[in-house]
Order: C-alpha cells, then sequence, then structure tokens
C-alpha cells in the first residue's frame, strides 16, 4: 500500500489532491508510467479495481485541462463524483458540453459522428475527389464522375473504395483534422473545436475497447486538433477488456490510436488484495434433449448416404488412391498391376502396389486434405491395400470434418469441370449445406451449420441451468445464492437448426426456472428491453416493490395465465427498471434474473448477484471476461461473497458417429481469456480450460470428442459435479492479503514416459561400447609395451596383461555413458529443461529474442508428467518454439535425431534411409526443428549444437527428396511428447 498526499500536477489540475491509500497495483502503475513520457497510456484492469481513481490520478499528475469520455451516463456520473472529491472546487468538474471545465465528463455518444454509411467510406470519397482535382479535374467535375462511376460500373466504383478505405484505415491517425472534419457532423465538429479552444490537453478514454471504427475517427480529429495547436494530446486509455483481434480493421484503428498496452491489472491481484470477490469457473456439460439428438442422427444418417453415393464410386475411390498416391516426377519401370481385393463398385478399380513415397509426397504437398482422403478411405475400404500403409499416429479416426472436406474437394475438383456431372454437382452442394457448408465455383465457405446451431442454443442448456441451480441451493452457502442467467437473445429469431416448439433465448430459460418448484422459489424475474416478467404467485407483490422503486406505477398487466405474469412500467424506461430490480435482488426479495446479455453484460453492477450461468455464445476477449465481472463486485450484505461462475457446453454423444467440435472449441476460447484458480486444487491460477476442468476431466472430455465407446457426456458431467467443491475452500485457495508476484509465466505439460522414450537406454550403450572398446584395445597395447620394456615378461603375460588392461579401461570408457544414461533416466525433468535451456540460448543466439535469465525456466515433477514452466519478456516466443518442437511434426525442413549417442560417426543419410528396414530403426527419436530456426541452416545447426550441450546425443537432418519423405514418416511414429490434455496454458503468480 502507499499513501499520497503530495499535489498531483501543475495547474489547471495542480492543486487536485488525493489523501486516501493507494492499491498496490495502483501505486505500481504510477511509478512505472513516468509524466510526460510518452503520448499514449494504455492500461487494462478490471471492473471494480479502481479505474476511475487511476485515470485521475494520471491526469492530474500531468496537469493539463481533461476530458473524459464514458460509454454510458451512469459511467460519465461516476468519473464526476469521484472528480468533485480531488478538486479543492467541484466547480471544475462539468458534464456540461457547452461548460467546459478544467475536468469535463461527455459520453462517446455527445460526440455525434457521421450520417448515414461508414465515416472510412466517406473520407475515402472525399480523398478520391481530390485526387481527380489534383489531375486537372473541377471539384463538380470530379464529384459528377464519381457519382456517374458508381451507377454505371458498381463493381469498379466498390474495388476503388475498398482500397482507399484500405490504405486510410491503416493510417487514418495521420490524418490532419480537416480532412476527418468533412466525413463528420457539423454539430461534432463545433463541439471539438469547443473543446480545443477551452484549452483541454489530455482525453481520458473509459473502456477504451468501444474504440472502434467511427469513435476512433472522433478521437483522432480530437488528438490532431490538440497538437496542430501546439497541445501535447496526451491519450489514456482504460478498459476492462481488450477488443478482439477478429475485429479485424476495428481492432487495427483500436491500436493506432492507444498502442500496446502498458500495464494490466488481472483481475487475480484485485481479488488478492480484497478488492474484488474471490471466484470459481465451472462447467455443466450436456447432450442434446432426444429431439435434437434425432436430429442430429438424421444429419449422420444424410452424410452416410451422400459418401455411399459420391466417394463409394469408381471414381470416388480413383479421387482418393490418386491423392494419396500421386504420380512420380521421374518414376522407374512401371509395376505390374493389381485388383483391389474389394466388392462392389471397388471391383472395377485397379491400383499398383501401394508405394509409403509416395504417400509421403502427397503429405508433404497438402497434409490436412491427405489425412483427411486417407481417414476416409479407411472408412470406406478398410481393406484397400492402400490402409496398411497408413501410419496410425497420423491417420487416426475419421472425422466428420474430415468427410465434408474430402467431399468438398472431390467436387470441386472432379464433379465441377465435368459437364456430365451436373446433377450430381448440384446433389452435393445441396447436401453440404445441410451442413453449414457454402460450394461455389471459387471453393468452399462456412455458413449457418444447423447442427452447431442445434448444441449453441440447445434446449438442454435451459434444463442444465436448473440442474446448476438446485446444486448450488443444495451447498452450504445455498440461502446465499443469487444467481444470473444470460442468454445470448430474447428469442432466436434463426430457426435453421432449431429443434423444438420454443425458440431458444431468455424467454425459454425463463420458463424452465419458473415451472420448477425449487427455482421458482427464488422469485426469478425476466427482464429484457420490453418486459418484465415475474412468477404469478408473487406479481402484486413485486410490482408494488418495483413502483416504490421507480417511482411511477409499475401494474400487473391483465389476462395472464400459467405460472408467470408480465408487469407493465411505462414511462420508467429500461435503465430505472434495471436499477430496481438490481435493488430488490440486494435487498433478498428476488434471488434470480434472467436476461440478455446486452442488457445484463458490461455497465450493469449488482453487487448481490454470485452465481453467473453463461448461456451464450460469447468467447471474444471483451464479452467473456465481462461477463464474468458481473458476480466480482463486493456485497457489503455478505463480506465472505464466492462467486461461481458457470459455462453450459452440450456434447454430441460418443455414440453418435457424427461429431461437432465447435462447442468444445468455444468454450476452450472463452476460458482462454479468463485467469483463476486450478481446478486441479494446487493453488495455482491459471488461464484456459484448467481454471474450470481438472486435468482427469480435460482427459475424459478429449475420450467424449474421440468418440470411445467406454465414455459417456453424463459419465463426464458426474465427475465435473464431484469436483465442485464449498465457496469457503475456494475462498482459503485465494490466500487474500497475502504478497504475491504479478507475473505471467507460459507453461508447457509433458509426458514423462514419452520424455524417456526421446533417449533410449539401449542405444546409449550399443553406441558408447564400440567406442570405449577401441579406447581399451588401445590404452592396453600402449600400456602392455611400457611395461615389457621396463621389465623382462613371457608373450603369454603380455597378452595377459593386454587382455587385463584393455577390458578394464574398456569397462572405465563405458561406465561414463552409462553414468550419465542413468542420470538421465532417473531425472528426465533435467533434459527438459536442457532442451528449453538449448532453444532460449540459440533464440538469443539468433537474434530472435533478448538474453534471458535461464533461471526463469523452471520444470517441475508432477509424476507421470511434467510442467515446463517460462518466464520472461519473450515467453511466449520460446513457449512457441518448445511447443513446436515437442508436437507431432508436421512438414519440417529439420529434424533432430535424439536417440544416437554415436553423432557424427560419419552415418549418411542414404544410410539411415536403408537402415530403416533394420531393427535398430525402430526405436529411433525425431523431433521438429521449429520453424523461426529452421529457415536458415546455420540457425538449426547452432540449435543441434546447444541440445547437444544441454540434453544429450542428436544429429541434424535436413529432410531432401524421397529419402527426406521417408525420414519423416519415421518422425511421425514418434510418441507424442506434448499432454493432450493440456499442453500448454499460462500461469499467474
Amino acid at each position: 500500500m502507499a499513501e499520497s498526499t503530495a499535489p498531483l500536477g501543475d495547474p489547471p489540475l495542480g492543486d487536485w489532491r488525493f489523501t486516501g491509500t493507494l492499491r498496490t497495483y495502483q501505486a505500481q502503475v504510477l511509478a512505472q508510467l513516468a509524466p510526460g513520457s510518452q503520448s499514449e497510456l494504455h492500461i487494462v484492469a478490471p471492473p471494480g479495481s479502481g479505474k476511475t481513481l487511476l485515470g485521475l490520478l494520471l491526469a492530474a499528475r500531468e496537469g493539463g485541462r481533461t476530458l473524459v469520455l464514458a460509454p454510458n451516463t451512469t459511467i460519465r456520473e461516476q468519473w464526476a463524483r469521484t472528480a468533485s472529491a480531488l478538486a479543492p472546487d467541484t466547480a471544475a468538474v462539468s458534464t456540461d458540453p457547452l461548460r467546459i471545465g478544467d475536468l469535463t465528463a461527455l459520453t462517446y455518444q455527445a460526440l455525434s459522428v457521421t450520417g448515414d454509411g461508414s465515416p472510412f467510406e466517406a473520407l475515402a470519397r472525399a480523398r478520391w475527389a481530390d485526387e481527380l482535382v489534383d489531375s486537372g479535374r473541377t471539384q463538380a467535375a470530379a464529384e459528377t464522375w464519381l457519382a456517374e462511376l458508381a451507377v454505371d460500373n458498381p463493381a469498379q466504383y466498390r474495388t476503388g473504395l475498398r482500397g482507399r478505405v484500405k490504405r486510410i484505415r491503416r493510417r487514418f491517425t495521420r490524418e490532419r483534422p480537416q480532412a476527418i472534419a468533412r466525413v463528420l457532423h457539423p454539430n461534432a465538429v463545433s463541439l471539438l473545436e469547443r473543446i480545443v479552444d477551452a484549452g483541454v490537453d489530455t482525453i481520458v478514454l473509459d473502456e477504451c475497447h468501444h474504440l472502434l471504427d467511427h469513435w476512433a475517427l472522433v478521437v483522432a480529429y480530437l488528438v490532431g486538433a490538440i497538437r496542430e495547436r501546439g497541445g501535447r494530446g496526451l491519450v489514456i486509455g482504460l478498459t476492462a477488456t481488450l477488443p478482439d483481434v477478429a475485429d479485424g480493421t476495428e481492432f487495427d484503428n483500436y491500436t493506432q490510436l492507444l498502442g500496446e498496452v502498458d500495464f494490466e491489472v488481472p483481475t487475480p491481484a484485485v481479488v488478492k488484495e480484497g478488492h474484488l470477490a474471490p471466484y470459481r469457473d465451472h462447467v455443466w456439460f450436456t447432450e442434446p434433449v432426444p429431439a435434437e439428438a434425432a436430429f442430429i442422427r438424421r444429419h449422420g444418417e444424410h452424410l452416410d448416404a451422400l459418401l455411399a453415393q459420391v466417394l463409394s464410386t469408381p471414381d470416388g475411390m480413383r479421387y482418393l488412391e490418386e491423392r494419396l498416391q500421386p504420380a512420380d516426377p521421374d518414376p522407374p519401370e512401371p509395376p505390374v498391376p493389381e485388383r483391389a481385393p474389394a466388392a462392389g463398385p471397388l471391383d472395377a478399380t485397379v491400383i499398383v502396389p501401394p508405394s509409403p513415397a509416395a504417400l509421403e509426397r502427397a503429405l508433404a504437398d497438402d497434409l490436412p486434405l491427405t489425412r483427411s482422403c486417407g481417414v476416409v478411405l479407411r472408412t470406406l475400404a478398410p481393406q484397400h491395400p492402400l490402409c496398411a500403409i497408413l501410419p496410425p499416429v497420423l491417420f487416426e479416426r475419421c472425422t466428420t470434418d474430415d468427410l465434408l472436406a474430402v467431399l468438398a474437394r472431390f467436387a470441386l475438383t472432379r464433379l465441377l469441370p465435368d459437364p456430365r456431372a451436373k446433377q450430381q454437382w448440384r446433389y452435393v452442394k445441396k447436401a453440404l449445406a445441410d451442413f453449414g457448408l457454402l460450394l461455389t465455383d471459387r471453393g468452399l465457405r462456412r455458413g449457418r451449420d444447423p447442427v452447431e446451431t442445434t448444441l449453441a442454443f440447445s434446449e438442454a442448456k435451459d434444463r442444465a441451468a436448473v440442474d446448476i441451480l438446485r446444486l448450488e441451493l443444495s451447498g452450504a452457502d445455498g440461502a446465499r445464492v443469487k444467481a444470473v442467467i444470460v442468454t445470448d437473445f430474447v428469442e432466436h429469431g434463426n430457426s435453421r437448426g432449431l429443434v423444438g416448439e420454443t425458440a431458444a433465448g431468455a424467454l425459454r430459460a425463463y420458463d424452465f426456472v419458473v415451472n420448477d418448484p425449487l427455482t421458482a422459489a427464488l422469485n426469478p424475474v425476466l427482464l429484457t428491453a420490453d418486459r418484465i416478467r415475474v412468477p404469478a404467485a408473487r406479481a402484486d407483490e413485486l410490482a408494488a416493490a418495483l413502483t416504490a422503486h421507480v417511482g411511477s406505477a409499475v401494474q400487473v398487466r391483465p389476462g395472464g395465465v400459467g405460472p408467470w405474469r408480465d408487469l407493465d412500467a411505462p414511462g420508467a424506461g429500461a435503465g430505472r427498471i434495471v436499477a430496481a430490480v438490481s435493488a430488490l435482488m440486494s435487498a433478498g426479495s428476488v434471488r434470480l434474473l434472467v436476461g440478455t446479455r446486452g442488457l445484463l453484460g458490461e455497465g450493469w453492477d449488482c453487487p448481490a448477484v454470485n452465481t453467473l450461468i453463461d448461456l451464450t455464445t460469447v468467447t471474444t476477449s471483451t464479452g467473456a471476461p465481462q461477463l464474468r465481472g458481473r458476480t466480482l463486485r463486493l456485497d457489503p450484505a455478505w463480506p465472505e461473497k464466492v462467486a461461481h461462475n458457470w459455462s453450459v457446453t452440450c456434447l454430441i454423444p460418443a455414440d453418435v458417429a457424427l461429431d461437432d467440435a465447435t462447442e468444445h472449441r468455444r468454450l476452450a476460447r472463452r476460458h482462454g481469456h479468463l485467469l483463476g484458480l486450478s481446478a486441479d486444487d494446487d493453488g495455482r491460477i491459471v488461464r484456459g480450460l484448467g481454471n474450470a476442468l481438472s486435468h482427469g476431466a480435460r482427459e475424459a472430455l478429449n475420450r467424449v470428442l474421440g468418440k470411445d465407446p467406454e465414455t459417456s457426456v453424463s459419465a463426464l458431467g458426474e465427475l465435473v459435479r464431484t469436483e465442485v467443491i464449498p465457496r469457503t475452500e475456494t475462498r482459503t485457495a485465494w490466500r487474500i492479503g497475502e504478497a504475491y508476484v504479478a507475473e505471467e509465466r507460459e507453461a508447457l505439460t509433458v509426458r514423462r514416459a514419452s520424455v524417456s522414450a526421446l533417449v533410449p537406454a539401449t542405444r546409449a550403450v550399443r553406441s558408447a561400447l564400440p567406442w570405449a572398446v577401441l579406447l581399451g584395445m588401445t590404452g592396453s597395447a600402449g600400456v602392455t609395451a611400457l611395461v615389457a620394456s621396463a621389465v623382462p615378461i613371457t608373450p603369454a603375460a603380455g597378452v595377459g596383461i593386454a587382455v587385463a588392461i584393455g577390458a578394464a579401461l574398456s569397462l572405465s570408457g563405458a561406465v561414463g555413458p552409462l553414468v550419465r544414461e542413468r542420470r538421465r533416466r532417473r531425472d528426465p525433468a533435467a533434459s527438459i529443461r536442457g532442451a528449453a535451456v538449448a532453444l532460449t540460448r540459440t533464440l538469443a543466439e539468433t537474434g530472435r529474442i533478448r538474453p534471458t535469465d535461464e533461471a526463469a525456466i523452471v520444470v517441475r515433477d508432477e509424476g507421470d508428467r511434467m510442467r515446463i514452466e517460462l518466464s520472461g519478456p519473450d515467453q511466449r516466443i520460446v513457449a512457441d518454439a518448445v511447443q513446436e518442437l515437442f508436437a507431432p511434426p508436421s512438414a519440417p525442413r529439420f529434424l533432430l535425431r535424439t536417440d544416437r549417442d554415436d553423432v557424427g560417426g560419419g552415418t549418411s543419410l542414404v544410410g539411415m534411409v536403408a537402415a530403416m528396414r533394420r531393427e535398430d530403426l525402430r526405436g529411433a527419436a525425431f523431433l521438429a526443428v521449429p520453424r523461426v530456426l529452421a529457415r536458415r541452416r546455420a540457425d538449426a545447426e547452432a540449435f543441434a549444437r546447444h541440445w547437444r550441450e544441454n540434453v544429450g546425443a542428436a544429429e541434424l537432418i535436413e529432410l531432401q527428396g524421397e529419402q527426406g519423405l521417408a525420414l519423416l514418416a519415421l518422425a511421425r511414429r514418434t510418441p507424442r511428447v506434448l499432454d493432450a490434455a493440456e499442453p500448454r496454458t499460462t500461469l499467474w503468480g
């Protein structure tokens, strides 16, 4: 903690003071970001972490007159209140755009932007007109020409506009204010000029992830105008969540204005200091209800029929064979063809003996498609000769994605060019559309997948919400549970892929909770932009309570039947109703709220809420943390509050052949943005699925996704439910108030058995022994000669002495390698750490990263697994390289053979390939040299050298031609080193 009583800056904010106690991370920000050091300050901190005070302290320290922009009036008023507490005169603070004070707080919406259309398109059109004027036309002629082009050749007009928009987006912050002003509303320009004239020098952007597209233009204009007048134009960006990189150009606009993040306050730091409630994330697994499952099964049957009609034909089989066995560009003598031993439509298929070299050429050309063709062939014709050469480690289970990818490529390359296949092309095109794939002559595009929609908005998720509440209410803190169920929509408007009579959304979710006797006792309220729905038995009471809070009449709508009633609140406004319902939750008369994320997401704060049931599909770096932030506010009525945040995931049962990984990917993306306590209950704070699922649960999830017949979604769900621990234990695990180190570390998990297999002991002994014998024989001859020259001995005695000395020296020569190998076997963690050290040294030596303190590389032994932890400024680059090193090789340029101690013995590449048929290569271990080090041979050789120094034997092999392809096939059989359940995560603290 740090005390601050000193003046915070020069006039006009020079006499503003803060006399309270700073939080640790607030003091760290002020200490790390020196005043006047840069033109942008970019800070990320979670809701409830004191961003408002921090922003005011930074602005006041800089001293300039300040403009604060907030996303809504509620947050704007919060800024004004906090600023008034710092200012010696409250008149220095204004929320009126007509009166610019020393600190003025406005909403983004107060700065109106453009009329219709994209401001960037308007700016691009203005730029185009300027270019025409520069070439000799008048302004009127230029505008006329553009208008005519837009009508006569709209495609060319759009092309010209898009190119200019792209260039402007890349550098719009460097546009002169006069150019930007041309596309802003005159009222906006007038207000912005008034702000500049008032001498504003600092701009604070609260929740600056809103600064996308048109708002970015407004701020760019304002900053440019301030700097043209000689001001500094400091921009301070504050946000709880960064915008998602997937936002594309809008994300680029954001980063152009605010740059990289200067300081990030992680949520766990705020929890540990006691300013946010401790929390734990959970996942509830469910499977589709019977009607949905039947719909999915029909889709699977449809796909089977499609395969039978398209790919099981002779033409389809020939396509698969040619894909897996491409022609050799330099073929030898043509082999004698033989007929494939298959029945039915395959009787006419004639193939040559399968060639592993041809398969490797296909893999090198297009690994994903070749792999998909291989698993599809094995599904359609498991006895086909080609199936015998498909390595199981690479050609695993055939997924739905494999089937669809092969069907689409076959249609594009075989059916579309053939006029005789017109009908079949249309058939495949229509069939793929049922899987959300739009097949055109330009390729395949992803559309609305009805299976994905069925899972994302399954009725089973609404049922799961009831089950989650039942579980929560049965716990020790059940009487304190106050929950919110958040959905994407009031009612889902897309019927494609939705099964049942009721559309998904908040209305359907509310029906389930209000019809269940246990959850109905929580007095659930449905709240949307235009609906207030309450239990029928409490409708009059809740209407009266809401009337008292909003100050205007709230009445029960007449004519209702069933378990719920709608309320009418004319003129109250959504904001006042939300605040009133939040007050009822704090008072305990309402303990369950159902609504959409548009209303109950960012900006909604109800400290009493301690349980979130997330039924949304949101996975972005902005949306996911914002939703979780709703439960983390401290509750004055429950000082020991602990929050539970639930994700609900619907999985296709393992006994259904059709699969869809979108729900799993959505779950992984969501938790990839979240830091939380490890579900393994080991006290770690992790980012990723590990904060919601234990290692055992993640392994079980992988088995369900892999269609393991020995597992089921229900068994997975039961396992997860048994791992839910009491909230009091979660609070203890957070160790609130204890010292912490606010840093992140990248972590990779490897399997002990696979690590040991990288350097087989028998090979170390075998390779060391010949050199030891040679040393022993040479040494014994020398020693015997010396003895014979000094002492007369018989020839027999000389031979005996030579044999004894040779044996002793041979044994001592072999002992060294044996001891080293035994040590490596007993301490595989040392080998793994040595691998990370070798990569780190090579990356630093080749200039990819800065010199790194190797003490930051730690390997922790966890029984059958080991965890590599990496910290430092370039930890992600090193972690990427380690992950690629230990991942199955795809198409590397160099391999590192790690199972031999006779490296450098002169074995040629050709000799190694020839030896592949012999037993001594069956245990060979290969690792792919990471791409970042494989671009230059010198870098790859440096890595091999550092490997030998820090790990052990290694031979660098460059993959070239048929021999290289053969070695790559062998490399793909190397046991997988990375742990499949959790290959990589991020640790905090």
